[in-house]
């Protein structure tokens, strides 16, 4: 299934390039991201797209490689491991009570690009 990138991108970024995203060392403070994942939650729920992003989360946690790094931001060089790690804390605070899909069983997501009108055409918006 496709899945506009921007849209997804736009919620991502705020936790990697959020406020936590300025340390030095990011990852090794992980706990400074849990408001920006908190403001991720909020604007993906009041734009009526928690959905889109949990199975973009989790595709993209569950097979990182080659197309989660596009997702890494700008400030601070994450790799596909941290990027993993992060991912997994937001999902776990968003979703606490919904596991993961066993890897394999996740949406098949391809992120692409598109307009907003191509994608709320796509999507019967």
């Amino acid at each position: 299934m496709k899945i506009r990138k921007e849209l997804i991108d736009g919620y991502l970024r705020l936790l990697t390039m959020g406020r936590a995203a300025n340390a030095a060392d990011p990852m090794s403070e992980t706990g400074k991201m849990d408001a920006d994942i908190r403001t991720m939650r909020r604007r993906a729920l009041n734009e009526g797209n928690l959905d889109w992003l949990r199975l973009s989360m989790e595709a993209l946690i569950n097979d990182p490689q080659g197309r989660i790094s596009q997702f890494s931001g700008h400030r601070y060089p994450y790799d596909e491991a941290e990027l993993v790690t992060l991912f997994r804390r937001a999902y776990g605070m968003i979703w606490p009570d919904q596991p993961l899909a066993e890897p394999g069983d996740e949406a098949d997501l391809e992120f692409v690009e598109m307009s907003a009108e191509e994608w709320d055409a796509f999507t019967g918006a």
